[in-house]
């Protein structure tokens, strides 16, 4: 046998154990990630924490169809809300009720009256305390479903570690597949809204003025030339006193 053989045979022997070897690693790899993912149980201990600490809850287009293909969206509407967060995005979220004043009962109201910041551990407005019972469980939005199992678009990650039903034993393949696929399901349903609402803030909020600014012509063509001599006098005065 040549020198030149020799080194060939021996080029295709070290190739061929690179070969083998990057196969290995990959095979160790997603071993790896299938065992990291097989740790990842969770069974919910209905503990209420989520429910009673959980903050503004995210809502998407497919829990609004629920809602409405349901009849239930009624039950909602006082507590849904547009926060506009500090990265300059929206959300449609499913607002906690304000902390309601000694001798008073907590009411929906408005995240300009309350800010963002004094809501993020209230407890959902949905929920009985006292009966530790989500009174829509069947109807309950994407993110609680599931929670506390998140997908960024690439990974998945539990976002509240100290959830007690994390680490509980008894869940099935079958209900981890529907975990994970719900939480993609749920990044995507988000981002769609997120692209979507700014779009549809825009219009609503652009036919509400038009709509105002059309009873209010509608309004003056009404009143009578007394009635707007009346009006212009009271206008001119508030002119005067602000001068």
């Amino acid at each position: 046998m040549t020198e030149d053989k020799q080194k060939d045979q021996d080029t295709e022997k070290d190739e061929e154990q690179k070969i083998n070897n990057s196969e290995n690693e990959t095979t160790e790899e997603e071993a790896k990630r299938e065992e990291s993912k097989a740790k990842f149980t969770f069974k919910c201990t209905r503990c209420d924490k989520c429910c009673l600490e959980r903050g503004p809850i995210p809502i998407t287009i497919s829990d609004l169809e629920l809602w409405a293909r349901n009849g239930v969206i009624a039950n909602f509407l006082p507590y849904l809300d547009i926060y506009n967060k500090p990265d300059g995005g929206m959300d449609l979220i499913l607002k906690p009720l304000a902390p309601a004043k000694e001798g008073e009962e907590a009411q929906p109201g408005s995240l300009k009256e309350v800010p963002i910041k004094e809501l993020l551990q209230e407890k959902c407005p949905l929920y009985n305390k006292e009966q530790k019972k989500c009174l829509v469980y069947e109807n309950r939005p994407l993110s609680c479903r599931t929670y506390p199992l998140e997908f960024d678009g690439k990974n998945f990650s539990v976002v509240d570690v100290d959830c007690p039903g994390v680490g509980e034993e008894g869940m099935t393949k079958e209900e981890l597949k529907e975990m994970r696929d719900t939480a993609k399901r749920m990044y995507y349903e988000l981002t769609r809204i997120r692209i979507a609402l700014p779009v549809l803030n825009q219009i609503i909020t652009g036919n509400f003025m038009r709509t105002l600014m059309q009873q209010q012509m509608e309004v003056m063509s009404s009143l009578s030339e007394e009635d707007k001599e009346k009006l212009d006098e009271i206008l001119k005065k508030g002119q005067e006193t602000n001068e």
